[in-house]
């Protein structure tokens, strides 16, 4: 496997990008959306297991997370105003990028959890680009209960300012993931049953952080967006899309928002959609006990969907 690091001076965008060894061949790329909390290189084995069997995957770090950020005060911020739709043009302009270095190739967009939400709004925005989205450890929220956290937000910013990190929103949204497996060995064991893979989540000191204030509402602000039947609507109806969760994931409520989910999909004119929960997985499936299914599965799905191109 051959990895590049690239730094873009206009945004601070950092992008990761693993290739097949040279000389061999590439069927597709795919292009990862980490989730909230932590950065693109934690994706490095699964990229390695992608490589391995031809595919090149481009990965990078969201504004306010990895490397994309000079200062650690500025992790969990995506900017003074509007920075969910900047996240979601940060993609694009990554996208782009692909486009012009593998022109002929189909490109898969992968998001995880909060990751996967921007992918869903890439995909309102930009779907006819892509050949499939795959979205992991997703959920369909109840647009009240999102509304409410986006008055709380913005009251948390006019009191204490925008980059105030806030335990209030953090105990009302990532604090009670963990309620179930208590009496729990760490605040993280939502993310997986592998011991291991919690301990390295825990030790990195680019993940775990909280948002600030304007990062919360920046979230709420993409949540509303992406649960209006509307702008679902606007996805390409030709688009295949995959939803994949653990059974046992507090994100998607065990598995009761990723039906939400699929269903809103479905309602909205998606014909080519499928989904899967995972037994006794929790929320970072391809951190997870067993991932080696679910690696298995995801690329089965894209060879898939590339040998019957969207819309033939």
């Amino acid at each position: 496997m051959r990895s590049t690091q690239l730094q873009w001076t206009d945004n601070n965008l950092h992008v990761y990008k693993w290739e097949p060894d040279e000389g061999e061949q590439a069927y597709g790329v795919m292009q990862i959306v980490h989730g909230s909390c932590e950065h693109a290189n934690r994706y490095e084995r699964f990229a390695h297991f992608l490589t391995e069997r031809g595919w090149i995957v481009y990965a990078s770090d969201l504004r306010g997370h990895g490397r994309s950020v000079s200062r650690k005060e500025d992790l969990g911020y995506f900017g003074e105003r509007d920075g969910w739709n900047g996240m979601v043009e940060d993609l694009h302009q990554v996208t782009e990028l692909i486009r012009e270095e593998h022109p002929a190739m189909s490109i898969f967009l992968f998001g995880h959890s909060m990751g996967s939400f921007l992918a869903r709004h890439y995909a309102i925005r930009f779907g006819s680009e892509l050949a499939g989205l795959i979205l992991s450890g997703t959920a369909h929220h109840d647009r009240i209960s999102l509304q409410a956290g986006r008055l709380l937000a913005n009251r948390e910013i006019r009191r204490k300012g925008i980059k105030h990190r806030s335990m209030l929103l953090y105990k009302l949204t990532y604090a009670p993931f963990n309620k179930r497996f208590e009496p729990a060995r760490s605040v993280q064991d939502w993310l997986s049953r592998d011991q291991a893979e919690v301990d390295l989540f825990l030790q990195d000191e680019l993940c775990g952080f909280i948002f600030t204030a304007g990062g919360f509402r920046d979230m709420f602000d993409g949540l509303l967006f992406i649960t209006d039947p509307a702008k679902i609507r606007l996805t390409p109806s030709h688009l295949p899309v995959y939803f994949i969760s653990g059974q046992d994931d507090p994100v998607g409520r065990y598995g009761k928002m990723v039906q939400r989910a699929y269903d809103a999909y479905r309602k909205a004119g998606l014909s080519n959609i499928e989904m899967k929960l995972y037994d006794g997985m929790r929320h970072e499936i391809l951190n997870e006990i067993g991932r080696e299914e679910v690696y298995e599965d995801i690329l089965r799905w894209m060879a898939k969907i590339r040998l019957v191109k969207p819309g033939a």
